[in-house]
């Protein structure tokens, strides 16, 4: 179903002149500048999923048409095409091993998850290798990062992980590495929708609840180990040895092939093997994980990461650099009922029925009063009740808990509807919030329904890009 009807006055007047022109990708992909002719390489921009996003290409639309150069009879050619980059880490995993997995997917190698955190979680060090989807990736060759919901928080964390020691020193990590960072309807501070759903604030899962089954389904799926089925869909959750093949296979723990190119010296070579062989000391059996999930009844998952006090831990030790760009927009589906004053979601297309009553909770959330060390004082939870159908609106806009004029700026609408979009100029190391009223959480990406709103959105996206390579 196509998402739902918008009624601002901008985007209808956009709306008729957009039917009146010609209705092809590239006419919908006018440039910024008409006084600059120069031919500008685009920098690849990569795309990256949200929770149980499947990992698809083709779930995004055709982006390939849409980021393509602009060479209509008026203007030269501005720039070349923009090369679209699709990764696909672990739809479940924990932001730090999403971040990981995301990297080297870009660079090619074998995971690595570090030593000390697959000891502290009790998973494997070691997860899948990749060729490498842009090898070349660097602060000399930045890329662009589009994320939604979790995949925007997960790009947050690589952000931050490329700044600390994570990565090994030969491969050059960097901030710098990412030249823009842009989220739709991303959980920088968490959201109450995960509490609800199962989590609790002592880092655990209610034992029935939704998330708990969900959970349980995740490894019966996992230990099966189907291989046609996971060709349709990957949990990619390898490193914590849920397969019956990880239990009950010996042999599969010395099928490593150490000559593969990706491997960088024969020291780590035996370190994989070693690694690899030692797998089958933190196999867990599918009773053991159905009881008590050593993965899901912890902390090192994406539902417990998208908890508010999760968020505020990873807030904690992050920064902004003043060398990326940050956009963010913000969803809202919800209206303030005048007696209650909790937040109520409006009809949507887009929100599933489902969500329809995860986002009327949420708009009324309170943390029970026996709740041992809430995350959000009841005095100030009504500032996350507005919310899009999944993630509150307060947490989307950016890392910080407060606004000030030297860390975000604020704007209605998408950026093309906004009346003075020609009189701003774009900033690095600060936030850029675009704030679209009645836009559900699953509106805008990352599912193609082919609606004006979604080309619109990528339209200024594109346009947006093509600013950035051009300062």
């Amino acid at each position: 179903m196509p998402p739902e009807f918008y009624d601002y006055e901008l985007i209808q007047d956009k709306s008729a002149k957009l039917e009146s022109e010609s209705q092809s990708f590239h006419d919908l992909d006018g440039s910024l500048y008409t006084n600059d002719n120069v031919d500008v390489k685009a920098i690849p921009v990569v795309f990256v999923e949200g929770f149980m996003g499947p990992g698809k290409p083709t779930y995004w639309g055709p982006l390939e048409k849409i980021f393509a150069s602009s060479n209509d009879n008026n203007y030269e050619k501005k720039s070349k095409d923009r090369q679209c980059i699709f990764v696909f880490p672990g739809c479940g995993s924990s932001l730090h091993d999403r971040a990981i997995e995301i990297f080297y997917q870009i660079k090619g190698g074998r995971a690595d998850y570090g030593k000390e955190h697959s000891k502290k979680f009790g998973h494997s060090r070691y997860g899948r290798e990749y060729s490498g989807l842009y090898p070349e990736w660097s602060v000399s060759k930045p890329l662009h990062f589009l994320g939604h919901s979790l995949g925007g928080i997960t790009i947050w964390k690589l952000q931050q992980l490329l700044n600390s020691n994570t990565f090994p020193a030969h491969l050059n990590p960097h901030p710098d590495m990412i030249r823009s960072l842009t989220t739709v309807s991303s959980p920088f501070k968490g959201s109450q929708g995960v509490y609800i759903l199962g989590a609790t604030t002592e880092g655990t899962v209610r034992p029935f609840s939704f998330g708990a089954w969900l959970g349980r389904f995740v490894h019966i799926y996992e230990y099966l180990d189907i291989k046609w089925l996971r060709i349709i869909y990957d949990f990619n959750v390898d490193h914590w040895n849920l397969s019956y093949r990880k239990n009950w296979d010996f042999s599969s723990y010395f099928s490593w092939n150490s000559s593969k190119s990706t491997i960088t010296s024969d020291k780590k070579s035996v370190e994989i093997i070693q690694e690899t062989a030692n797998t089958y000391c933190s196999a867990y059996g599918l009773l053991q994980c159905l009881y008590k999930s050593p993965w899901l009844n912890f902390v090192d998952n994406a539902p417990h990461d998208m908890t508010i006090h999760a968020m505020k831990e990873v807030n904690a030790t992050s920064k902004t650099f003043e060398k990326t760009f940050y956009r963010t927009y913000v969803t809202s589906i919800t209206y303030e009922d005048p007696k209650t004053k909790y937040h109520r979601p409006q009809f949507s297309f887009s929100l599933p029925i489902p969500c329809y009553f995860l986002s009327k909770n949420i708009g009324s959330f309170q943390f029970p009063e026996n709740a041992p060390n809430p995350p959000v004082s009841s005095k100030e939870m009504y500032k996350w009740h507005e919310n899009d159908g999944v993630c509150p609106i307060y947490s989307q806009a950016h890392p910080h808990y407060e606004c000030s004029p030297d860390k975000c700026k604020h704007h209605k609408g998408l950026p093309e509807f906004n009346i003075d979009a020609s009189s701003y100029d774009i900033e690095a190391g600060k936030w850029d919030v675009w704030e679209i009223k009645n836009t559900s959480h699953f509106s805008i990406i990352p599912a193609w329904y082919g609606t004006k709103k979604q080309l619109l959105f990528f339209n200024g996206y594109k346009e947006y890009l093509d600013q950035i390579d051009r300062l």
